[in-house]
């Protein structure tokens, strides 16, 4: 796993996570990424941190809702259901 930190503008690795499927954490000023494979995925908690306090929750690149819908707990046994499908 890759830590990519933008720090200006100019570093592009957003997409270079997208495009080369990468496994990585990435963090610009306003929000904190979890990507597996190129996908916005975490299975333990939010795959996405906004600087406000919001949170997202991903798994395999499909977004399934926020924290107004989702706890940690509430979100990992989602997951364990969907691993059983």
């Amino acid at each position: 796993m890759k830590f990519y930190v933008d720090v200006n503008d100019y570093d592009d690795y957003w997409s270079k996570i997208r495009v080369n499927k990468l496994t990585a954490i990435y963090l610009n000023y306003w929000a904190i990424r979890f990507y597996k494979n190129g996908m916005r995925h975490n299975i333990k908690k939010a795959a996405v941190y906004y600087s406000d306090g919001f949170e997202c929750f991903y798994l395999n690149g499909i977004y399934y809702g926020d924290q107004t819908k989702f706890t940690n707990h509430s979100w990992r046994r989602l997951v364990k259901m969907e691993v059983f499908k």
